[in-house]
């Protein structure tokens, strides 16, 4: 490759020179894409995808080969392997399609050679996606976990089977059938023969086709205890039949006064308590579910009943006291001040002096019957003869 440089000199001349410059360029490799793609349904929800490679010569030994499997059109993830081969779920519920498509392209982290072109393969159900059955859930509290539904169409035959996460390796052989069917109240349901705390994907099928999801997971609600301290309310909850060592969110909403409370929840593990603020002159009507955090496989609780607390008559407000009471107070006085003016002569009678009390006794003495004579006072008659002393002798 010729270059040719300006050189621009002070106090001399400007000059072109012109020098040959030897550039050596590698252009980046691209890995062959892989061949023979194909796949092949293991179960009614798990695909097994096989390819070949071949490896260039002028590759080096170090570098790791990676195969990167994208489902085109659809938003169940993305996956990796060094393996030639591939095994995944897909559930008619993530993938919502009788048919799709899937890339494998060959990745490596070397530099100098970029990924390869990928290689396309249609994916077809080996039955038609259909829906058969609604709210599917299964209660894993005892030792059977027992599941049941709805079922979209009840005069339909479903077969119902299932398999724990985890297993798809084992292909068909981890596939269980659902035992002990039943019917009750409107519900399909049957036994699960394992009671393992792990996602259970399941499948329902009919003549016509199949519905395949992961089943909800439920179990009872805990026992709530409620402990009044200083102020506020102590809740407590017995700890879950299962998932003992996980941390469960507890949501709950209540009634203060027969005033919505907004709900709360609070991450609780093992014996944790929480407390509410609490007026005594409330009656608290308590509500919750549960449900795991994150770090365990997802399980939820039904509501609960009602928990009722406190007292069922509300107290009057201290306010409505200081107000009510000066009232009735002056209220009673005034009343009890009219009272006495009107009945004073009752209450409080004039007493008369000892003279009326001589007279009125004299003027109901009654005129008939025995009249005591007045007392005369005795008296003697004295005559006077002049000049004579009275008692001569």
């Amino acid at each position: 490759m010729w270059v040719c440089v300006l050189v621009m000199g002070h106090n001399t001349r400007d000059s072109v020179g012109c020098a040959s410059i030897a550039v050596f360029a590698f252009a980046d490799h691209v890995l062959p894409a892989p061949t023979s793609l194909d796949y092949k349904w293991i179960s009614l929800f798990t695909l097994n995808l096989t390819w070949s490679w071949n490896r260039p010569e002028n590759l080096p030994p170090s570098c790791v080969v990676e195969y990167f499997i994208h489902p085109v059109d659809h938003k169940k993830s993305n996956a990796k392997t060094t393996q030639t081969y591939y095994s995944d779920d897909y559930l008619t519920e993530e993938v919502p399609s009788d048919w799709w498509e899937l890339s494998v392209q060959t990745t490596t982290s070397c530099s100098g050679w970029n990924r390869s072109q990928p290689v396309i393969k249609t994916i077809t159900r080996p039955k038609k996606r259909v829906e058969l059955v609604k709210d599917f859930k299964c209660y894993i509290d005892n030792k059977s976990p027992n599941c049941s539904w709805i079922p979209v169409n009840p005069s339909t035959k479903v077969d119902v089977s299932y398999r724990y996460h985890g297993e798809k390796e084992e292909g068909s052989k981890g596939v269980q059938k659902c035992a002990d069917a039943y019917w009750s109240l409107g519900r399909g349901g049957c036994f699960l023969k394992a009671n393992s705390f792990l996602p259970v994907l399941v499948v329902a099928e009919s003549p016509t086709g199949i519905a395949s999801f992961e089943a909800k997971l439920v179990i009872g609600v805990t026992k709530l205890s409620v402990k009044e301290e200083e102020g506020y309310l102590s809740l407590a909850w017995s700890l879950p039949a299962v998932g003992q060592m996980c941390t469960w969110t507890y949501c709950l909403w209540y009634k203060e006064c027969n005033k919505d409370i907004p709900p709360q929840c609070y991450d609780i593990k093992g014996n944790e308590t929480k407390t509410i603020p609490y007026k005594k002159c409330c009656e608290y009507k308590i509500q919750y579910n549960l449900t795991t955090t994150a770090h365990c496989p997802k399980v939820t609780s039904d509501n609960s009943k009602v928990t009722t607390y406190g007292n069922t008559m509300p107290c009057i407000q201290t306010n409505m006291v200081a107000i009510v009471l000066p009232i009735l107070f002056c209220f009673c006085v005034f009343l009890s001040i009219y009272c006495f003016n009107r009945n004073k002569d009752i209450l409080c009678p004039k007493i008369p002096n000892h003279y009326e009390i001589k007279s009125l006794i004299r003027d109901k003495k009654p005129q008939t019957g025995i009249v005591m004579p007045e007392p005369v006072e005795n008296t003697e008659s004295v005559i006077a003869i002049p000049n004579k002393c009275l008692y001569e002798a």
